[in-house]
C-alpha cells in the first residue's frame, strides 16, 4: 500500500497528460523518440520492444509486443497481450489485460477483464471487473466496482467496495469488500458524475472570467507554472501557511480590541470591531476557498494545455477552448479514488503558487517603475 502512495502522484501525472491529450484530439503521430504514441489506433506489434516507458493514446491501443519500462495507456479499447517489466497506468472504456506486468497496476475503466497477470498490487476501478480463472495477482487486490467477480488467485488480500462482488478463486491474505445496495451504489454514481460536471462548469466560468477580467494575470500565472512550477509549489505552500496566520491574528486583534474597548465603555467601537472583524476574515476566507476550489484548477489545466499543445491560443476562443479542455482532465483526474485527493492538493499548491508569484512580481515590478520616474533632487 505504501508503494502505491508513493507513486501515485507520478502516475496520476501521467494519466493527467494523456487525459489532457484525449481532449484536444491528437492526430496520429510518434513523439519524444517513440516514447508517446498517438493516433485512431496505435499498435505497439509482437516482437517490438519498447526500452524505457511508453505512453500510448488511442482511439484503440494494442500492445502485443514488450515494454521494458513503465506502461501508460488512455484509449476508447485498451487490449495488454505483452509483457510490462515495470508499473501499468490504463484507462478506457474497455480494458482486457491478457499478457504480464511485473510491477503494480492501477486502472481505471469501465469494463476489465484480468487473464493475465499482474506480479504486485492492482489497484482497479470500474462498471464491471473480471478476473477469470486463469487470471493472476501476486500481491493485493484493492477495487472499487459496480460488478466485480473474481475466478483467479489472489496472493495477498482484497480490500474494496463493489456494488455485486462474487469470489470463487483463492485469496493468500484477508477479504474485505464492501457491498453496497444496488440503488445506493446507482445513487453514488449519480452524486459523483453531477458533482464533477458542476466543478467543471464553475472551474471553466472562472477561468473564462479571469481571461476577459485580468489576462495578463492569467499570463503571468502561466508562464510561473510552465518555468517554475517548485518556485509555485513553494508559493501555494506559504500562502496557505499566510492564511492560517490571518485568521490567528485576526481573531486575537478583534477579541483584543473588542475587551480594550469594553474597559474604555465604548459599547459602539465594540460593535464596529466584530463586524469589521468578521466581514475582513469573511471576505480573505471566501476569496481563500474560491482560489482552492476553482481558479487553481482553471490555472493548472490552461498551464497543462499550453504546455500538451506546445502553444499559446492566439485568440480569447482559441484560449477558452485550451481551458475548457484543461478543466476537464483537472476535473476527471482528481474525481479518481485515492490518488485523486493528493492530485487535487498538488493542483490547489501550484494554483496558489503561480498566483502569488505572479502578483508579487508584479508588485515589485510596478514598484521599481515608480521609484525610478520620481524626479531626483
Amino acid at each position: 500500500m505504501n508503494r502505491i502512495l508513493r507513486r501515485g502522484a507520478a502516475l496520476a501525472a501521467g494519466a493527467l497528460l494523456l487525459v489532457m491529450a484525449a481532449s484536444v484530439v491528437l492526430a496520429n503521430a510518434t513523439l519524444l523518440g517513440g516514447k508517446l504514441r498517438t493516433g485512431d489506433t496505435v499498435t505497439v506489434p509482437a516482437g517490438e520492444t519498447v526500452h524505457g516507458d511508453l505512453y500510448v493514446l488511442g482511439g484503440r491501443v494494442t500492445v502485443q509486443g514488450n515494454v521494458d519500462g513503465d506502461l501508460t495507456a488512455l484509449g476508447g479499447q485498451v487490449e495488454i497481450n505483452g509483457t510490462v517489466t515495470g508499473d501499468l497506468l490504463a484507462a478506457g472504456g474497455t480494458i482486457s489485460l491478457a499478457g504480464t506486468v511485473n510491477g503494480d497496476a492501477r486502472v481505471f475503466g469501465g469494463q476489465l477483464n484480468l487473464a493475465g497477470s499482474v506480479d504486485e498490487d492492482l489497484a482497479v476501478t470500474g462498471g464491471q471487473v473480471t478476473v477469470p480463472a486463469g487470471g493472476k495477482i501476486g500481491g493485493d487486490l484493492i477495487v472499487s466496482g459496480g460488478q466485480v467477480t473474481i475466478s483467479g488467485a489472489i496472493g495477498g488480500s482484497i480490500e474494496g467496495s463493489a456494488g455485486t462482488y462474487s469470489r470463487s478463486g483463492s485469496v493468500g491474505g484477508t477479504e474485505h469488500v464492501a457491498v453496497a445496495p444496488t440503488d445506493r451504489t446507482a445513487a453514488i454514481a449519480g452524486e459523483t458524475l453531477f458533482d464533477a460536471l458542476r466543478q467543471f462548469v464553475v472551474v471553466v466560468l472562472a477561468g473564462a472570467l479571469l481571461l476577459w477580467w485580468r489576462p495578463r494575470g492569467m499570463a503571468a500565472a502561466d508562464g510561473v507554472l510552465r518555468t517554475r512550477p517548485l518556485m509555485a509549489v513553494g508559493g501555494g505552500l506559504a500562502v496557505g501557511v499566510g492564511y492560517i496566520v490571518f485568521l490567528v491574528v485576526a481573531i486575537l486583534a478583534m477579541v483584543v480590541l473588542a475587551l480594550l474597548f469594553g474597559l474604555l465603555r465604548i459599547g459602539s467601537l465594540i460593535a464596529i470591531d466584530v463586524v469589521a472583524g468578521t466581514l475582513a476574515i469573511s471576505l480573505v476566507s471566501f476569496l481563500f476557498v474560491l482560489a482552492v476550489a476553482f481558479v487553481a484548477d482553471a490555472l493548472v489545466g490552461l498551464a497543462l494545455a499550453h504546455m500538451v499543445m506546445r502553444t499559446d491560443g492566439r485568440d480569447r476562443w482559441q484560449e477558452l477552448g485550451l481551458l475548457a479542455a484543461g478543466a476537464a482532465a483537472v476535473v476527471i483526474v482528481t474525481t479518481i479514488p485515492v490518488v485523486g485527493g493528493w492530485v487535487k492538493l498538488a493542483v490547489v499548491l501550484l494554483g496558489l503558487g503561480a498566483l502569488s508569484v505572479a502578483w508579487w512580481e508584479a508588485w515589485r515590478a510596478g514598484r521599481k517603475s515608480s521609484v525610478s520616474t520620481q524626479p531626483s533632487a
